[in-house]
Order: structure tokens, then sequence, then C-alpha cells
């Protein structure tokens, strides 16, 4: 399982061939690791990328072109050795294409590239999807699953908080089974005002994840951070995705997932065909879907 390494004077990061998957940010200036170390004993990845769906179908199945499909919870991107296509130093890119094995789950002609992109205190992530195909419309979704360590430092993983910037509350839309629930619930937040920005603010309790992920649609914020115990912003995630998880396991997980998406799991209620599937991305032959997020690191 080949590793690769690119830096820059403040951060140094790992890659695997494996998943396309960051495994490792550390900071420079202080030797500090910022991801997950994938210990099984909480959870078994660092940051897959999701694709080509995000969350579970209803009943691990989709249909399209009057065939029905099988598939698993988040695709099999994260479970695919990619192609190393370049790697500048403080850039790098992988490539993932179509086999047996995708095609007898997924039948479209895509082309899936990966990067990360380092500048200055920011590790950039980055997703090209081609669709190859001549004549046929491609259907997909894609995410990122990064974890980050939460404590940070030695300090109470309680004491710590989950900021989101400029909104006092979120309407989430939690899970059931699995699948999105038809009815949003309401996350309250604390008022909290950090370098010039306002963000509401919940603690990282023992029963935050008690019902597993939170499901914000709708642009509701661009920015979510973490903050440790002398409430102090140590990483946040940027982006411009139309929805976003944040997930940990049940208890005393020591890290939390900050997950921009494009695209979400089925909800309860869906009975559709792939086409009519909430949030799905659709390419014409030959169309690029391009996007990014930034994590900050502090």
């Amino acid at each position: 399982m080949a590793v690769h390494i690119i830096e820059n004077e403040e951060l140094k990061v790992q890659v695997l061939d494996h998943g396309g998957e960051l495994v490792s940010i550390i900071k420079k200036a202080t030797g500090k690791e910022y991801l997950w170390n994938a210990d099984p004993a909480w959870w078994n990845r660092h940051s897959p990328v999701l694709f080509p769906f995000v969350g579970g179908l209803k009943d691990k199945t989709y249909r399209y072109g009057g065939r029905e499909y099988t598939l698993g919870q988040h695709g099999f991107a994260r479970d695919k050795e990619f192609e190393l296509v370049s790697n500048s130093g403080t850039e790098i890119w992988h490539r993932l294409l179509p086999d047996e094995s995708t095609r007898a789950v997924y039948p479209f002609e895509f082309e899936l590239e990966t990067g990360i992109r380092l500048f200055r205190n920011q590790v950039v992530v980055l997703w090209r999807v081609q669709n190859h195909s001549e004549t046929e419309n491609m259907y997909f979704s894609i995410g990122g699953h990064p974890a980050f360590l939460c404590p940070l430092k030695d300090e109470k993983r309680e004491d710590c908080e989950i900021l989101f910037e400029g909104v006092p509350l979120l309407n989430t839309r939690m899970l059931e089974g699995g699948l999105a629930a038809k009815k949003l619930s309401q996350l309250e937040l604390n008022k909290r005002e950090i370098a010039g920005k306002t963000y509401g603010a919940v603690k990282v309790s023992e029963h935050l994840f008690d019902c597993d992920a939170y499901v914000v649609e709708g642009h509701q914020t661009r920015e979510v951070a973490l903050a440790g115990a002398d409430g102090k912003i140590y990483l946040a995630v940027k982006f411009d995705a139309p929805l976003f998880g944040v997930w940990a396991p049940k208890g005393t997980a020591p890290f939390v997932c900050i997950e921009p998406w494009y695209g979400r799991c089925d909800s309860v209620d869906f009975d559709g065909t792939l086409k009519e599937k909430e949030y799905i991305n659709e390419l014409m032959p030959g169309q690029v879907f391009s996007k990014n997020y930034h994590i900050c690191i502090y």
C-alpha cells in the first residue's frame, strides 16, 4: 500500500494509493497530527472519498435503465486502488477508472480524479469527475469524510466545541436506519464571537451523536470548525457544498468528522429511480464536474 508525501513550509501530508485517501496532516511548527489514525476500535478509516454515492441506498439498491443494482454504503471508491497521476511535492493527483467489478454495480464510464494541494496552512481537497460515455448521461454523488482529532491536545473532549459559522441553529435531517428522516430537527447552538466572526457552537458531549450523523442541507453554512477548551479554533473546514454531515461514533470517540457532500443517502420513503434521487448530480457525455473543499490548520 503505497504512501506518498507532499509538504510545504507549514504542513506535511500523506496520501495513500488505496482509496486515494488522505491519511495524515501534520503541522510542522508543532509536530501535531490533526487526522484520526484509523484505529478500528472506533473507526478504521482516516478520510475516505465517497463515490459514486454518499450514504446508503434504500434496501442497498437503486434502479437505472430498467435494471436493479446493489451497492453498499458510500459506494466503492474508498476500497479501490487508485493510480498515481502526478506528485509535484506540494500537489498530488490520483485517478480511478471503471473495471469489471465497478461496472457490475455502477454501469457508467466515469473517470474520478482526486487531488490534494497545499497552500500555506490549508489542505485543499479536489475532485474531478468526468463522463466518458459518448451517448449516455451519468448520475452520481461524491463527498468527503475526513475525521479530525477531537480533542487535539490533552484536554477533555466535552470541553471542545463544534462551530458553525454565521448560524444560531441548524435545521438537520437525522438518520433512521441509515436513511434520511422525513422531518427536520433543530440543533440549537450557543453564540460565539471568534476573530471577528460569529459562530453557533455545540459542545462535543458524550451523547451528541447518539442518533448518528447530522445531515445539514441547504447551504446553511460554509464553514465548520473545531475549538479546544481554550475557545480557540484549531481547525476549520470551508466548502461550497449544498449539504454536509457531522458525525462521530456514539460515546467518547476521540475524533469528529466534518463531511462536505454533493449528494446524500436516500430518504426513508424514497421509491424513485436513480435519476430521481435527491441531490443527485447529472453529467452529460464528455462533461466534467470539478469541486473542492479546504481544511485550514491553525
